[in-house]
């Protein structure tokens, strides 16, 4: 993988996070990786559409690091003792494709 950091450096920097208590725990089928959990507002439609502003939640996760990742998979996040079931909405790769943004929904 080419960029800015190596893999090892974004190993450490998220496992970093863990011990600040700035991580959460990723799961997908038995797969676990550490990740970042971002709960902002997120924008759909804009330019000819009327911009729409939703809450949404999205976890950061280093880019190939959840085999089988895609849209519409299932996978969970543990922070601390409470695990939450979400699906997959979007994968988007961000800065120079290291890392990748997966926004989510949970499942009810």
């Amino acid at each position: 993988m080419g960029g800015i950091l190596g893999e090892e450096d974004i190993v450490e920097m998220l496992a970093d996070q863990l011990t600040v208590d700035g991580a959460v725990e990723v799961t997908l089928g038995v797969t676990k990786v550490t990740g970042l959990l971002d709960r902002a507002a997120v924008q759909f439609f804009d330019g000819e559409m009327p911009t729409m502003i939703a809450e949404g939640e999205a976890v950061h996760v280093q880019a190939g690091s959840l085999p089988g990742l895609e849209p519409e998979a299932a996978l969970s996040i543990t922070i601390g003792p409470t695990t939450t079931d979400y699906t997959v909405l979007r994968i988007l790769k961000y800065g120079d494709g290291a890392m990748e943004r997966i926004a989510l929904t949970k499942t009810e």
